[in-house]
């Protein structure tokens, strides 16, 4: 029985942010991509903007009744900045375009507590850098406060006083330095020594502007609670655990901090008072994971709310009310009960690689004797397969078909040791990790070999065309989305911004060309026999749509088996439900054939 239908319409909802203790603001894709909503407590809702391209993220203006957001266009992610007045009475003019440039990517920093000024970033001056600038709300007056000549510069958190603003420079995505820029004298002040590569991230300001709780895991093998001084220049470690603490968010009086954290894919949801650190004993969330949204705070109160999901649970919000020690679920995905109790948690279970490498992976187990399976891989590199809802994943269990989602060497949430094994010349590790999890399967007897597809999107579709470039007779099929097929032109062709920060983790075109070829499946080619689907989209501004158009035209021109999926609204992935409908079953139908399930 496909469930296909019904588990892509679930109503998927996140980054909520309270506007006062009665109601708050959301993400939700039920209009087909994600859009800003408003709801009461009592469960009156109301959509407020209607974009045919998502929104990617909001803030509040100070004045409660005015929004902030950014959306892009066809998946382009130049993402534009607009603002919208009284959302809660709007007009025909409410909605205003604050940047008009499709051709340059802003993103928002934050609104100073007056009411006057948005702080922004924007490439809009050099397209692979991004400065960090200003725009005076009541007249439209755009202005540069401090130009930025190196690394990819995102905006992480402006202080209440409207004087700081904290940037990450990201050298990579698992490598980033957080820099206090002061907006009046134009300063940047490091905030860590960057002798060593580090991960901060998750600013939270004390009320008063003097410092802010972060996390990093700068001379530590995981990320831990920290805390910068702005008066002493000085970083104190403040928690830490075996696993890594992700984000951190501060209640308006400075009272209560919250933390998440990583436990092995899981997320644990931890309270500290800051008065003397102690930690709380608060109800827990149901198990599953609190995505990488806001952690939301209520202005008046101590009710958090947040975003939660599972391997069964599509995404919705909940808010835990710490003067009640009560915790409630405040959306509800639109599902029914026959549907709901068809939906697969996964266990986890560990392989051993070619070099004794312990490789955790999620196993999902269909209620079939099918024997076949999927392994779909992350992308990144740097994340992590976790406990979380996806439609295609359901669907294929649904239709019989077991899916396994690995977190090879190169994954975050293991340990900094962990996530560095697959860089550079090391690249191809990871995918022997792949090759030993289906020869793993096979001997324990979970699969038949000749069931076995392999499937990912954007790095994860590096990995699916690389397994079967590299350990071809293993698969009986694959589908690569939005996947790097030739490191070599994808350094090239990837947005400016971008180029220098994945350089660091693939290899740089300068000193690693041989490397970069030598591990491209574009150059094995050749060795794919497996059937293959291929999915794109044309605007897509990371993996460029030249990636997939060398594969599809190598494999045709070999008569392989390959369809393609090339949708010219999208960018990286597939956002707009409409053309996940189109895409979802071909993509199932695609991996029963070759499966050979009836």
């Amino acid at each position: 029985m496909s469930i296909l239908k019904e588990v892509i319409n679930m109503n998927n909802s996140s980054s909520g942010k309270y506007l006062n203790e009665n109601s708050f603001l959301f993400l939700n894709n039920s209009s087909g991509t994600n859009q800003i909503w408003y709801q009461k407590i009592n469960g009156e809702k109301k959509q407020i903007t209607f974009l045919d391209d998502k929104v990617w993220d909001y803030t509040i203006h100070p004045n409660g009744k005015d929004i902030v957001f950014m959306a892009d266009i066809d998946g382009n992610e130049n993402t534009q900045i607009y603002y919208i007045k009284d959302f809660r009475n709007p007009s025909d003019d409410s909605l205003v375009n604050l940047t008009e440039n499709n051709s340059a990517r802003y993103q928002i920093g934050g609104i100073t507590t007056d009411g006057n000024t948005l702080i922004y970033t924007s490439n809009e001056r050099n397209a692979a850098n991004f400065d960090i600038c200003s725009l005076d709300l009541s007249t439209g007056k755009k202005s540069i406060i401090i130009e930025n000549s190196d690394n990819y510069n995102h905006p992480a958190g402006l202080s209440p006083n409207g004087k700081y603003l904290v940037v990450n420079k990201l050298k990579s995505m698992t490598d980033n330095f957080l820099w206090l820029a002061n907006l009046e004298t134009t300063e940047f002040i490091k905030v860590l020594d960057e002798a060593n590569s580090a991960f901060c991230e998750s600013p939270a300001w004390l009320s008063d502007s003097s410092g802010f709780y972060f996390t990093t895991d700068f001379n530590s093998e995981f990320k831990y609670l920290a805390f910068y001084d702005i008066a002493n220049n000085r970083v104190k470690k403040l928690y830490e655990t075996n696993w890594d603490i992700n984000k951190v968010s501060l209640s308006s009086d400075d009272k209560y901090l919250a933390i998440t954290i990583n436990e092995n894919g899981y997320t644990r949801l931890s309270f500290f008072n800051t008065e003397n650190m102690n930690l709380l004993n608060t109800p827990q969330p149901p198990k599953g994971v609190i995505e990488n949204f806001p952690l939301n705070w209520s202005e008046k109160d101590h009710k958090l709310l947040f975003t939660l999901t599972s391997g069964s649970r599509p995404q919705d919000l909940w808010t835990i009310d710490l003067d009640s020690d009560s915790i409630m679920k405040m959306t509800e995905s639109e599902v029914g009960v026959e549907i709901k109790e068809q939906l697969v948690e996964p266990t986890l279970r560990h392989f051993i690689s070619f070099d004794g490498l312990e490789i955790p992976y999620w196993y999902y187990r269909s209620n079939s004797n099918n024997r076949a399976v999927v392994i779909n891989i992350h992308g990144g590199p740097e994340s992590q397969s976790k406990l979380v809802f996806n439609a295609t994943t359901q669907e294929l269990l649904a239709q019989g078909i077991d899916v396994i989602k690995p977190n090879v060497r190169g994954s975050v949430g293991y340990g900094k040791k962990y996530h560095l094994l697959d860089n550079v010349e090391k690249r191809l590790d990871s995918v022997k990790d792949i090759s030993f999890l289906a020869s793993s399967i096979i001997e324990e007897n979970l699969v038949d070999p000749d069931k076995i597809a392999v499937m990912g999107a954007s790095y994860g579709g590096f990995m699916t065309l690389a397994s079967m470039a590299f350990y071809p007779k293993l698969w009986a099929a694959g589908i690569d989305i939005v996947g790097i097929a030739n490191f070599e032109t994808f350094l090239k062709n990837t947005s400016d911004y971008r180029r220098s920060n994945r350089e660091s983790e693939y290899g740089t075109l300068a000193n690693d060309l041989d490397t970069l070829r030598r591990v491209s499946p574009i150059h094995k080619i050749d060795e794919i026999i497996a059937p293959l689907m291929v999915i794109h989209g044309v605007n897509d501004p990371r993996v460029p749509l030249s990636e997939a158009e060398q594969v599809i035209n190598s494999l045709e021109s070999r008569n392989v088996p390959v369809k393609s999926l090339i949708y010219p609204d999208e960018g990286h992935g597939i956002s707009k439900k409409k053309n996940q409908i189109d895409a979802y079953p071909k993509m199932v139908a695609f991996l029963k054939e070759h499966l050979k399930i009836k």
